[in-house]
């Protein structure tokens, strides 16, 4: 029996000799969140003509220390469930503060182009928005393939559990990338 980790290299095997077309937008399909009611008095998330939307209001300071846990899963077309694809911890004020350009640095840089996001840590009460961002050709890594996608981020401090107890926010977000 095939353990997971092979079905999915498996199935970008077959992708990769299936198409050599590379996908160039990701359109988004629906989003949700929830967040803790110390942190923020308000926190929506919107998906409008596959674009995505955000408002948040942040009432407590965020200081050093500040973590992302990301989780990316593929689905194979007329398949029911998504399959792991990769997940990874940061530390995200460093990466606010760094000057490599890691993908989760050039998805914040194009988030910076129609939102109002803190460049720094601590990052300091008030409001903060995103308004009709799309994860673009020039951001999509040349390893995902066409497909429903699905991406998930939380955000805490310590560390990171499989179910955290009381996470800042956690969200997930579905999504088609097309070319």
């Amino acid at each position: 029996m095939f353990s997971n980790n092979l079905k999915v290299m498996v199935t970008f095997v077959i992708l990769y000799l299936a198409t050599d077309i590379m996908a160039n937008k990701m359109i988004f399909k629906n989003g949700d969140c929830r967040y803790n009611r110390e942190f923020f008095s308000n926190f929506t998330l919107l998906v409008n003509n596959g674009q995505l939307q955000m408002d948040m209001i942040l009432v407590r300071q965020l200081v050093m220390g500040l973590k992302a846990h990301l989780s990316f899963e593929f689905r194979v077309s007329k398949s029911k469930t998504y399959q792991s694809l990769f997940q990874h911890d940061l530390n995200y004020c460093n990466m606010l503060r760094g000057n490599q350009q890691t993908l989760y640095r050039r998805l914040f840089l194009s988030m910076l182009k129609v939102g109002n996001f803190a460049r720094s840590c601590p990052i300091q009460p008030g409001y903060y928005y995103l308004k009709g961002w799309t994860f673009n050709g020039d951001i999509v890594p040349s390893f995902l393939y066409l497909g429903d996608y699905r991406v998930g981020g939380s955000f805490y401090y310590g560390k990171y559990r499989r179910k955290p107890e009381n996470p800042l926010l956690e969200c997930t977000l579905e999504a088609i990338l097309h070319n």
